[in-house]
């Protein structure tokens, strides 16, 4: 199936057009509108009507219906999507200069990471990148003019590594000049730890990598993230070396870490977490574990969180804790999760 908008690149516009100045046209014309449009215009400045009209016959603009919208008092809003049939969640996340997009890669997940709530819908299907652009371009919309979105985390519903396909054309598409153009730094891709995927995202990509790690020991982290068992926590640590060595360190790393009361959050969590990360230039967010029925997990104080982080910075590791955002609305880190498709599943607000 040929590719639609949002996700055609500026080549594959130009040899659709006939002309790269109908292309950037365009694309332009796409993300500058506000709010975003439904469907094609019959007309579109800068484009021949005779190439406009046989390309609008042919394409169509991928578009979700909006189902719901939620906003915490932080300002996070959270919109629950339709893609004809198939729903997802997206977050769009406002900061003092800029915006960020969390971005579903698939409906539900392939993953069953006992503290994500995504895991309750099981997989539905993977979304093209059509439908990831779109989530982007729905949220660019409505960020507040002093904070635009400039900022798209791959960190929604979903392990992008195993829709990798899609999420590489994606990050082609948000990344290209005229528009949008977002910086290759300001695009993050979030991982359980899908070591092939991490592999070629690392070998082909030159967007961010988030890992998320959640323990220093494969025996603690195989309890809350089964895939363990077949990819440790030395074999993942060993990709970024080498994309380190590869690369001269010119990737930003990102190392995702949920602190469970008692069970990863110790003052030798926090040295084991230093020696492995030796080597790796990278950023360490340090989240307190945001619950939900059902797991036996719980979070920790905020005084062990800080002493955690604290312990951290000591020993030299760049480090921020990431305390939660719309946890109100059910939409922070690890919350994404739709009643509706999962058997009356409510997440908890805690």
């Amino acid at each position: 199936m040929s590719r639609q908008l949002p996700a055609l690149t500026l080549s594959e516009l130009t040899t659709e057009l006939g002309s790269r100045a109908r292309a950037v046209e365009t694309l332009r014309w796409l993300f500058d509108q506000r709010p975003v449009p439904t469907e094609l215009p019959d007309t579109l400045p800068g484009v021949s009507h005779r190439v406009w009209r046989p390309f609008t016959q042919s394409h169509r603009l991928v578009s979700p219906k909006v189902t719901e919208r939620q906003q915490s008092p932080d300002g996070t809003t959270k919109y629950a999507l339709d893609f004809g049939g198939t729903n997802v969640e997206t977050v769009l996340i406002p900061a003092k200069s800029r915006s960020t997009v969390c971005i579903s890669s698939q409906a539900g997940c392939t993953r069953k990471c006992v503290f994500c709530a995504t895991k309750e819908l099981g997989f539905i299907r993977q979304l093209a990148a059509e439908e990831m652009i779109a989530q982007y371009l729905l949220a660019r919309s409505e960020a507040p003019a002093a904070q635009p979105a400039s900022n798209v985390v791959f960190m929604g519903m979903g392990e992008p590594m195993d829709n990798l396909d899609e999420v590489l054309h994606a990050i082609d598409v948000l990344t290209q000049s005229p528009a949008p153009q977002l910086r290759q730094v300001a695009v993050t891709v979030s991982t359980s730890g899908v070591l092939p995927g991490l592999q070629r995202f690392l070998a082909e990509s030159n967007a961010s990598l988030a890992l998320s790690l959640n323990a220093t020991t494969d025996e603690v982290r195989e309890r809350v993230m089964p895939q363990t068992k077949t990819w440790p926590i030395a074999s993942l640590l060993g990709a970024l070396r080498h994309d380190v060595a590869r690369r001269g360190g010119k990737r930003a790393y990102f190392i995702e870490y949920v602190l469970f009361k008692d069970l990863n959050d110790t003052d030798a969590d926090a040295d084991r977490l230093v020696t492995l990360l030796e080597g790796i230039p990278s950023r360490v967010n340090l989240i307190p574990y945001n619950p939900y029925p059902g797991t036996g997990l719980d979070t920790p104080s905020e005084a062990r969180v800080r002493a955690f982080h604290a312990r951290l910075v000591e020993k030299g590791l760049l480090t921020l804790i990431r305390w939660p955002r719309g946890r109100e609305i059910a939409a922070a880190c690890g919350q994404l999760v739709l009643s509706r498709d999962s058997a009356g599943f409510q997440p908890s607000p805690a």
